[in-house]
């Protein structure tokens, strides 16, 4: 069942499209699960449709909107809701502390933009504090490049699940916003792990090991590294390979967290007997 979405248009020069099928807005707010004492994080409050369906449900909500003329919109919509806080701020550049109790633990629902997707989960997910979880819409070819298995990773699917478990909820048509968009949507959960796959005080390295293989996915790996810029020396890829377990013919994509580690450990190792 879908509905109109009351309040102000959507503006396409923003990539604004308002979820407005009540059907969807109920399966979002089924989803999200709140940790104890906890509150929900809300990204992209738009006109209110999501952050009422949360407050019914009986949620203290923090909801984030850049735009301010569809915060004064929310601040008429919810006159009088004590379990409802409006912040301003753009979520790819919020500090979340300035808007998160200090001490609540949280987690994040929203519908993010397009255009803005994969920076607001990279920044949700690599700062501080840290929600326990988000369930977020995004575009689908997104959903399935986070939530895919080795095999057919990309490097915003390692970068996300090196901290966060990823998994797919449900597909959103078109017709379930206000206007309805050219492509469909997803919504996807995020699990925040305890500790990230790869230590921190090796990230830096092995995201630039990853990140340099991944300017040539296609080709195969001993290739892929081979010609990544200022990577490794031809002569050391096949050793380091071969002492990882990898099969020299595999493709970046193929290739899960845990054997990127035990190829820069190879790589680490091999500079360390230079």
């Amino acid at each position: 069942m879908s509905g109109k979405s009351r309040g102000p248009r959507a503006r396409k020069a923003l990539g604004q499209h308002f979820l407005t099928d009540s059907g969807v807005l109920a399966d979002i707010a089924a989803a999200v699960r709140v940790p104890a004492e906890g509150l929900l994080f809300e990204i992209g409050a738009g006109t209110g449709q999501l952050t009422g369906t949360l407050l019914d449900a009986g949620h203290e909500v923090v909801a984030l909107e850049i735009e301010p003329r569809l915060l004064e919109h929310l601040r008429r919509r919810f006159p009088d809701r004590p379990r409802l806080t409006l912040a301003h701020g753009d979520a790819r550049l919020l500090d979340l502390s300035e808007v998160i109790p200090p001490g609540r633990p949280f987690s994040v629902v929203g519908n993010l933009p397009y255009f803005a997707a994969k920076p607001i989960i990279r920044h949700l997910i690599e700062g501080a504090p840290l929600p326990s979880e988000l369930v977020v819409m995004v575009q689908r070819e997104v959903a399935r490049e986070i939530t895919v298995n080795p095999g057919k990773l990309s490097l915003l699917g390692i970068s996300v699940q090196n901290y966060a478990v990823a998994e797919p909820l449900f597909d959103v048509p078109p017709n379930a916003f206000d206007p309805p968009p050219a492509v469909h949507s997803s919504v996807v959960r995020l699990t925040l792990r305890e500790t990230p796959l790869v230590p921190r005080e090796r990230t830096e390295a092995f995201f630039a090991l990853v990140s340099g293989a991944f300017r040539n996915p296609r080709k195969q790996i001993h290739n892929s590294l081979s010609r990544a810029p200022g990577g490794h020396v031809p002569e050391s890829v096949r050793p380091a390979l071969d002492a990882a377990g990898i099969d020299t013919h595999r493709r970046p994509e193929t290739l899960a967290i845990e054997e990127w580690l035990a190829l820069l450990d190879a790589f680490e190792q091999a500079a360390a007997h230079a």
